[in-house]
């Protein structure tokens, strides 16, 4: 696949790009300051590690792809989470798809995502479909996820239940797989005892610059998966672990709706309660797997690995 990046700052000399700067540690204190605290004590709080499976499984995570193609550590299952172009066409797209299958994961998972327009059906006449362009998609050995799921035998003989979706609150109207930020998409699609959750948007509040999903966080306390891979977010790269007990709670309810001195303190006792009594119930590990973001799509990350 070629190494062409359009998103590269031109070498022109007569062209001078201001990049806006990230805020600073002192800036968003004074910003929230209670907001910015609570935040500080939830990076700190007390996890106990999940027990670990008889038969641990790797998955590699990639998202948010766009015209790269990043070098792929080596894993039993391979999972881009949406936007493998930033176009949409078909050409870009088969580029994509080509380079997936030619990676040695016995298992590649694929959902779409916002700019993946040639994959969402809905929307009848989006690009390419007049010249049948859906029709001539080759995906070769990759299962395609659409609000569907599937159980995989990975290679240690372990059987673990996948479902993905493109679909995320909307942000342009001429993007594809969205929905209204009010309607709760989520209610009833989540198959019960899933183990890895595979999603273009995040869930609100988590590795998400605000712009994920309510009603999705609402379906992970209700049924949490071992593993929920994201993107979209680009800001985000990284990775977090829920483990919905009161101080993930608090932070939640802090970082949608009130973020003052009063449920500043809802944090500070549940983050005392969870270092002294850590939450021992289940656990989800979210995975941001953005490849492409920062400011003006100029940062490069490497794609991420975990064992569950």
């Amino acid at each position: 696949m070629s190494s062409w990046d359009p998103y590269a700052i031109t070498e022109d000399p007569n062209v001078t790009f201001i990049v806006p700067q990230e805020p600073s540690a002192w800036q968003r204190f004074k910003g929230q300051p209670f907001l910015f605290l609570a935040l500080k004590l939830y990076d700190y709080r007390r996890i106990i590690p999940a027990r670990p499976s008889k038969k641990p499984v790797s998955v590699v995570c990639i998202s948010n792809t766009y015209y790269q193609s990043p070098k792929i550590p080596e894993g039993d299952i391979l999972i881009h989470a949406g936007d493998l172009t930033p176009d949409g066409s078909l050409a870009f797209f088969q580029r994509t798809l080509n380079w997936l299958n030619e990676q040695p994961h016995p298992i590649k998972i694929v959902i779409g995502g916002m700019n993946d327009q040639l994959l969402d059906r809905t929307k009848g006449k989006g690009r390419g479909w007049d010249h049948g362009d859906y029709e001539k998609i080759n995906w070769g050995d990759i299962v395609y996820l659409e609000n569907s799921g599937t159980t995989i035998r990975a290679p240690n003989g372990r059987r673990l239940r996948i479902w993905g979706s493109p679909n995320s609150p909307i942000r342009e109207g001429k993007l594809g797989f969205q929905y209204r930020p009010d309607d709760d998409f989520w209610y009833r699609k989540i198959p019960r005892s899933v183990d890895i959750l595979v999603t273009h948007t995040p869930p609100y509040g988590h590795l998400d610059s605000r712009i994920g999903c309510y009603w999705l966080l609402h379906e992970l306390w209700l049924n949490p998966p071992r593993l929920h891979v994201f993107g979209r977010a680009e800001e985000n790269h990284g990775t977090e672990i829920l483990q919905y007990d009161k101080l993930q709670k608090a932070m939640e309810y802090m970082i949608g709706r009130e973020k003052g001195l009063k449920q500043f303190w809802e944090v500070l006792k549940g983050f005392v309660l969870s270092w002294w009594r850590p939450s021992t119930g289940p656990q989800t590990i979210l995975v941001n797997a953005c490849i492409t973001g920062g400011y003006w799509n100029m940062s490069r990350r490497a794609p991420i690995k975990v064992v569950i």
